[in-house]
């Protein structure tokens, strides 16, 4: 495991005339100019942040810390703080953002790309955790050199340019693509990944689909693996198979947007085991994780206060009843309206030669992301539930009720929000509701506050369901107060 910390410089991308890159990756050629802002910044051992702040305090309790950890003990920080520590924030106030980079590893070889970029957001007013992966074959800017190229690279061009810069390169142009704010970062390498898992007693995973990969890389080779749907515990080596796999011809369980989401879940089971059972209070277990990856961790200088913030932040998080929510940059995000493909197809036309994806607005141009970004921040089980929304004018009038419409896709962009024209020009009252039982639930309340709504079954007079929509709205004339 790699940690690395340092200052850093954020920029906004700018276009200029991009070229496709051909399959030897030649680079596309762009102007970007710099925006300055330093923030000071140090990263706490581990996976998530909100796990390992506590972890690192009960290590610091109970075992003598290598000085290569990184650790600062200063006889004034055991005194009593003025006020409780806190983590870094973004400059809202609200967040406290993390960017976890998982690198592969193999024999005999340094560190390759990085194929695992996850952002973690903490959210203090909501105490969710929301987790955006971006693949690895999305392009991006290189390093401040005005090209293009996978993102996936941008960690070794700067390495091999600068040792030691590659991490705060890449946290850079992660920053640009999600227009977030990231105060802390972690590097992972697989192998650490998977001792830990193993010195937590495995994790809980409910595998959705069954699927099989025939071309797994195992060294220099493959071998074939194979999971079963169903809830099921996983050790450290079948939940990194599971977390890689990406060769499967099943289900959608092949592809790196089927992976992303497959890391995300193995994060959050991790994170469920060691907030929800004995593992910060058991000296074993603590021993164990340390031992595992204490030889390959390299920590900026981080205090008490700093440890202590952490484990108030995942105490926060358990007391609360915190959530957990994943979301992938794919060509799917955002309704199918912000990434598009942009691979290299071969001299038939058809084979593809080299997998790209981008933003639809053109390389460098994150303006979309960005605001999806901010909105599954903002509303994350909202974006999560994505449900397709039809409305109906059956009394309010064909311009209201189309201007009723304009407002709620400005207010929750990139969502399914359908205008299905005039069902009734009679009615009275609005309403709006779910088509099945019991689902959707954050879509009806959040829709139904933001339009004024109260009534949230289906009418009577509605008999069937219309359009087969998730919800429904019904955009009914104002209701006529009886004078009696």
């Amino acid at each position: 495991m790699t940690i690395d910390i340092q200052l850093d410089e954020k920029k906004p991308a700018k276009i200029v005339t991009p070229e496709l890159i051909t399959k030897s990756e030649k680079p596309i050629k762009i102007e970007s100019p710099r925006k300055k802002k330093k923030r000071s910044i140090f990263v706490l051992v581990g996976i998530v942040l909100v796990i390992l702040g506590g972890l690192v305090f009960l290590v610091y309790k109970g075992i003598a810390f290598s000085k290569n950890i990184g650790f600062n003990f200063n006889a004034n920080d055991i005194t009593a703080p003025e006020k409780e520590p806190e983590l870094a924030k973004d400059s809202s106030g609200k967040y406290t953002n993390i960017l976890i980079v998982g690198v592969d590893t193999r024999d005999k070889e340094a560190l390759l790309n990085t194929d695992t970029l996850i952002l973690a957001s903490y959210n203090y007013e909501t105490k969710d955790i929301v987790m955006i992966s971006t693949p690895r074959d999305f392009m991006a800017e290189i390093n401040n050199s005005n090209w293009f190229n996978k993102i996936n690279s941008v960690y070794l061009y700067a390495e091999n340019k600068t040792k030691g810069s590659g991490m705060m390169a890449l946290r850079k142009t992660i920053e640009e693509v999600t227009g977030t704010e990231i105060q802390y970062h972690a590097m992972v390498d697989f192998k650490a990944f998977e001792k830990i898992i193993d010195a937590v007693g495995g994790v809980d995973i409910n595998v959705e689909n069954s699927f099989t990969d025939y071309k797994y890389p195992d060294g220099y080779s493959y071998k074939t693996i194979s999971f079963k749907a169903g809830p099921q515990t996983m050790d450290g080596k079948t939940a990194l198979e599971y977390a890689r796999s990406r060769h499967s011809q099943q289900n959608n369980e092949g592809g790196d947007y089927a992976r992303a989401k497959r890391q995300q879940k193995v994060i959050v089971a991790l994170q469920e085991k060691i907030l929800n059972t004995s593992t910060l209070t058991s000296p074993k277990a603590i021993m164990e994780i340390f031992a595992s990856v204490a030889n390959n961790i390299k920590v900026s200088e981080f205090t008490i206060d700093d440890i202590q913030a952490g484990l108030n932040l995942a105490k926060d998080f358990q007391d609360n009843n915190g959530k957990s929510y994943s979301f992938v940059l794919d060509p799917s995000a955002g309704n199918s309206q912000i990434i598009s493909n942009q691979n290299v197809f071969g001299p038939d036309g058809k084979t593809v030669t080299d997998y790209r994806i981008g933003p639809k607005l053109g390389l460098g141009n994150y303006t979309d992301i960005n605001k999806y970004v901010k909105q599954i921040l903002l509303h994350p089980q909202l974006y999560t539930e994505n449900a397709s929304v039809y409305v109906y004018n059956v009394g309010l009038g064909a311009q209201e009720a189309s201007k009723k419409v304009a407002e709620l896709k400005k207010a929750y962009p990139y969502l399914k929000i359908i205008y299905s024209g005039t069902k009734y020009s009679n009615k009275e009252g609005s309403a709006i509701y779910s088509n099945t039982p019991d689902t959707y639930l954050r879509t009806v309340t959040e829709y139904s506050k933001f339009l004024g709504i109260t009534q949230t079954t289906k009418p009577d007079y509605i008999t069937t369901n219309l359009n087969g929509g998730d919800v429904t709205i019904l955009l009914g004339k104002p209701v006529q107060l009886s004078s009696e």
